[in-house]
């Protein structure tokens, strides 16, 4: 089985395929103006779209949810089917480098956990496009929270994500790309841990026994028993930061 599919094997039946949680998709969505039944939310890489359930609840917005993976969006859209809500959240199969939407026709694009698979600085400028004017861009990327931090941390993640840059240098990239900066946070380290790590603990056995102990699927649990004990040392270092953006004209 190739890498991917055992990555989105072990990640399916997880509630989140990121760190994040649905207090925090609350609070970014906070620094928004109020949403209405007109607005056209686009939710890339929802995954099975922990946030997009929360985004479906705490707005009445029209909300297009889309992902590359076929098993993900398969439990997406039962989740849709069972709140009854296919009247205003649309599920595709899409891949976030080729989005398919009109020039300025979506009034929040939504990236939660998603955009360092396009990487942060193509994907605030590839996406722009798509905003309407006065649009917003809400996303979270993983961020240094330090200028400086221990070599190991360091080369640990510029090896995973080479994009990986401070708050600053991530908030001057929002200013250049064409956007003001409205806000961001940090997210609490509970939604690593108690939202994300936990179930990398807890469906191990069940994901190895599926693979019959393959060596690929035991290296991709060494690989986030790895990750993990990253975080419990250096998580003073980094963190998934939420920005939340708008569309600034240019002249």
């Amino acid at each position: 089985m190739e890498t991917l599919d055992l990555i989105i094997d072990f990640h399916k039946s997880n509630p989140r395929q990121g760190p994040g949680s649905q207090q925090s998709t609350i609070k970014a969505l906070q620094f928004l103006p109020q949403l209405t039944p007109q607005t056209q939310l686009l939710d890339v890489g929802c995954g099975t779209g922990a946030q997009t359930m929360v985004l479906s609840e705490q707005t009445p917005a029209h909300i297009t949810a889309v992902d590359s993976s076929k098993e993900f969006l398969s439990i997406l859209k039962h989740k849709v089917l069972e709140h009854g809500i296919t009247n205003r959240l649309t599920v595709k199969e899409m891949d976030m480098e080729r989005l398919a939407f009109a020039p300025e026709s979506l009034d929040v694009i939504w990236a939660e956990g998603a955009i360092y698979n396009i990487g942060f600085s193509r994907g605030i400028r590839e996406w722009r496009p798509l905003l309407k004017k006065d649009g917003f861009l809400v996303v979270s990327e993983i961020s240094w929270l330090t200028p400086e931090r221990p070599q190991i941390v360091d080369k640990y993640w510029t090896e995973v994500y080479p994009e990986m840059g401070t708050i600053a240098e991530k908030t001057a990239q929002i200013e250049e790309a064409g956007y003001i900066p409205v806000a961001h946070f940090i997210l609490p380290e509970s939604d690593w841990t108690s939202h994300y790590y936990h179930y990398y603990e807890t469906n191990e056995a069940a994901f190895l026994e599926r693979h019959g102990d393959s060596e690929d699927a035991k290296a991709l649990v060494e690989e986030n028993r790895q990750e993990m004990k990253h975080f419990e040392k250096y998580s003073a270092y980094y963190n998934y930061v939420f920005y939340i953006l708008q569309k600034r004209e240019t002249k």
